[in-house]
């Protein structure tokens, strides 16, 4: 990692940085290449407030989380400016990357930046406590200007506060990206209007850029920024080399702190460069063949083996994937360690060793998109551990061969569970949709969308407990912002249970699981779908008034109005109409709403029960027929 030094020396430390390769390559690249120089000094003051901080971490995270440039001005005013902007880079680097890696770079961002917020304005507050006869005149201690740029992919996500800058130096052309929050008091003096640590409440700009091959991203303090033309800057940075480097972008940044100086800068000074050598530019058949790289093992049969793993029974077997109960072969090495501890192993341990082999069916070994899916769902589970999701290990990466280990679970899936129980409680019901909304939860705390939530995807053990099985159609917030993923052109889901706002312009959130298993628990209650079912996948409604809610009283009278309700409004088929959060469906699904219920007795009958509406209509209109024939 880059870091500055705030020290009162004129000067730059840097720590070990990773990844920091800035040879251009001539083929196709799959990851983004960058390189980092910056300098730092107090200038003509004592000490220096000023601070930054640069990493690119391993490829994974590279990939998943970006690398990340970040420039902080410690607020002069304040007594511990200097500590403010030093943990302010420091810590937002640290914490960006212990968020998970599943989310969005504005989500992860935002995370942090609120929490580094509020312990910063927390420590005046607690300074203020301290003294029982002291109130709000005290002066804030912790204060900080914040810029930091995460370069991911082809993108430049920025997070700005205070008057530190970020501009952009492409092809010649000059340009600042940030607006400085302050405002002019009298002739000269500025006053600064937002920063680190002011207020309770954080506001942040957030800007996106496209990056390019040769891009250049300056991140500067007002002590340098102020203090030098655009004309001036353009003339510096012409005097890099096509590829600099990292000593040469640390060079530069030198000259132009010493340049600010030279032009009557009075305050500290500060200049991180940030260099793009190459973006990811992988054509789109070359990103199908490392997908299509792994062989996809033949059909397996009981007795066989694969990678040690070997057989014991054909779990299923479609079109789409084959699942096989295997157990791992014990190696000699592990049968002397169990002997070194004098420990047979228990029958409890040998179900431990039991595990599911999923492999994708022959049918999709060219299909590009499906075996993303697959590779996406290995990697989502690897990364979930909770009760009510199918865990799943990491498979051996040197294989020759694509598949993924699953955690076995005895029991059946809750098609078959409908199918032994027809016309179930509510109270049975609702303990399964408990679990269930328990698991789609983790999946929106991790800003993932299953997608694909129907009865043959959710297991119930023999202890009544339930998992999410499959989940390769997952939509990952943070891989929607990486370029090397095939573009999906179909929507994800399973006929009858996908939600219509993915029918109708492919968007997918949580509100769209929730739609899924509002389906669900009306097909447990009932064995009917909400909605006239659609028969075959090309024959999709054009608009959401098409989707007609059928009341569930039509296949179980005695089932309460109040549930109906409830079912109703989980499967609108607008999303805005829809629950918003799977708490409101739990809370409805629990009790009858008595706003609801009141509102339901106020509307029309066309609006409560269009079906008993026209039946109602048709049967009158056959009592004036006949009444008009015998007139």
């Amino acid at each position: 990692m880059l870091t500055s030094n705030t020290s009162n020396d004129v000067g730059m430390k840097t720590d070990v940085a990773t990844n920091t390769n800035t040879s251009r390559k001539t083929s196709s690249s799959s990851l983004l290449n960058v390189c980092f120089g910056g300098y730092s000094c107090a200038g003509l003051k004592e000490e220096n407030q000023d601070a930054f901080a640069a990493l690119i971490p391993n490829a994974s995270e590279l990939s998943t989380k970006g690398a990340v440039a970040v420039i902080a001005d410690g607020v002069s005013s304040a007594s511990n400016a200097a500590q403010a902007s030093q943990l302010s880079v420091t810590q937002f680097i640290n914490e960006y990357y212990a968020t998970p890696q599943t989310w969005s770079t504005q989500k992860s961002a935002a995370k942090v930046l609120t929490s580094l917020n509020q312990w910063l304005y927390s420590q005046d507050n607690l300074l203020e406590n301290l003294s029982a006869n002291q109130h709000s005149q005290q002066h804030q201690q912790w204060l900080t200007t914040f810029s930091a740029i995460v370069l991911k992919s082809t993108t430049g996500y920025i997070f700005h506060v205070g008057d530190s800058r970020i501009s952009q130096y492409r092809q010649q052309q000059f340009e600042n990206i940030t607006r400085d929050h302050n405002h002019r008091q009298g002739t000269k003096h500025l006053v600064l209007t937002r920063a680190l640590g002011a207020d309770e409440r954080l506001k942040v700009d957030v800007h996106k850029v496209d990056l390019q091959t040769g891009d250049l991203y300056l991140l500067t303090c007002d002590g340098v920024h102020d203090f030098l033309s655009k004309k001036l800057l353009i003339q510096l940075l012409n005097k890099l080399p096509d590829q600099p480097d990292n000593k040469d972008l640390e060079q530069a940044s030198k000259s132009i702190v010493q340049q600010a100086l030279d032009s009557g800068s009075n305050d500290n000074l500060s200049c991180l460069l940030v260099y793009i050598n190459e973006i990811p530019n992988r054509k789109l058949d070359e990103i199908e063949r490392d997908l299509l790289s792994k062989t996809i093992p033949p059909a397996l049969k009981v007795g066989m083996k694969l990678d040690g793993y070997k057989v014991r029974k054909v779990i299923h077997a479609s079109i789409r994937s084959h699942l096989y109960l295997v157990e791992k072969e014990v190696v000699e090495k592990e049968l002397v360690e169990e002997e070194l501890v004098n420990k047979e192993p228990s029958e409890k341990e040998q179900d431990k060793k039991l595990l599911v082999l999923k492999v994708p069916s022959a049918n999709f070994a060219e299909d590009a998109l499906y075996l993303q899916g697959f590779k996406r769902e290995a990697w989502v589970g690897e990364r979930i551990n909770h009760n009510n999701i199918m865990k799943i290990q990491r498979a051996n990466n040197n294989s020759q061969f694509l598949y993924h280990l699953c955690e076995y679970i005895e029991g059946q899936t809750l098609s078959e569970w409908m199918h032994d129980n027809p016309k179930p409680s509510i109270a049975k019901v609702r303990d399964i949709i408990i679990q269930i909304i328990a698991a789609l939860r983790v999946f929106q705390r991790l800003e993932l969308v299953h997608r694909d939530l129907k009865p043959d995807n959710i297991m119930i053990d023999q202890f009544s407990q339930v998992k999410l099985i499959d989940y390769g159609t997952v939509k990952v917030a943070a891989f929607e912002e990486d370029q090397q993923n095939i573009l999906e052109t179909v929507p994800m889901g399973s006929l009858n249970y996908i939600a219509p706002e993915t029918c109708l312009n492919m968007s997918a959130d949580n509100r769209s699981d929730l739609f899924s298993l509002g389906v669900i628990c009306y097909e447990m209650l009932t064995g009917q779908l909400p909605f006239k079912p659609m028969q075959r996948a090309e024959i999709l409604y054009n608009n959401y008034s098409q989707w007609q809610y059928r009341n569930i009283k039509q296949f179980r009278p005695e089932l309460p109005m109040w549930l109906d309700i409830t079912l109703e409004h989980a499967t609108k088929a607008d999303p805005i109409s829809r629950y918003q959060a799977f708490s409101e469906f739990l809370v409805d699904l629990n009790k009858p709403n008595i706003n609801a219920m009141e509102e339901y007795k106020t509307q029309p009958l066309l609006q409560r029960n269009p079906t008993k509406f026209w039946q109602t209509c048709s049967l009158l209109l056959l009592f004036a027929l006949i009444i008009s024939l015998f007139n």
